[in-house]
């Protein structure tokens, strides 16, 4: 076998294939990096919302856990009031 160094029909489709395969390759990598960057924008949203209506929801709680903690120390000064009239003299048991 000697090698021909003439350019035939075939190398000419050959190599035209070649580089059509690697646009349309090329054209689907990017297609779905537009995708994929579509799908990250969207997450990164809802993770704001999720996040500020955490937010609200812990704020909530903390005011109800202040409010609980008003009650509570209420709760123990009217005990106290009531255990010191009940240990005064002649105060009934």
């Amino acid at each position: 076998m000697k090698f021909d160094p003439t350019v035939s029909t075939g190398t000419i489709i050959q190599t035209l294939v070649f580089i059509v395969g690697v646009a349309t390759a090329y054209g689907g990598y990017r297609e779905d990096q537009v995708k994929q960057d579509g799908r990250i924008a969207q997450v990164e949203v809802l993770a704001d919302k999720d996040r500020e209506s955490t937010k609200d929801a812990l704020k909530e709680i903390k005011t109800q856990v202040s409010d609980l903690q008003k009650s509570n120390q209420e709760i123990k000064e009217s005990l106290a009031i009531l255990r010191g009239r009940a240990a005064e003299p002649g105060s009934r048991k």
